[in-house]
């Protein structure tokens, strides 16, 4: 995963990080969940939402950001990640993932 996020051009990561944010609120959404698993998705699409705006605004991405974002995205469960890791391999920018 850190090599894909290393390798990911600016604009590809950041849809990466959104397609992540979006699985999230879909997992926030599940009712079984209690409140302290919805705080930690909410820390997760915090740390994430600033590093998306890190990279929006021009900041060198860094070994910081990587793990962050690598540590962020790994536990959205794969049935809603896989649109997300997608987005990471696609061959072309501008390409559609899967």
């Amino acid at each position: 995963m850190r090599d894909l996020i290393e390798q990911a051009t600016r604009e590809t990561l950041v849809e990466f990080i959104l397609a992540v944010i979006h699985g999230y609120t879909i997992m926030a959404r599940d009712p079984d969940l209690s409140e302290e698993q919805r705080a930690i998705i909410n820390n997760r699409i915090h740390y994430l939402v600033g590093h998306a705006w890190s990279l929006v605004k021009g900041l060198e991405l860094n070994s910081w950001m990587i793990d962050g974002i690598a540590e962020h995205s790994a536990p959205l469960v794969p049935s809603l990640r896989k649109h997300a890791d997608a987005i990471l391999k696609k061959l072309d920018p501008g390409s559609s993932p899967g």
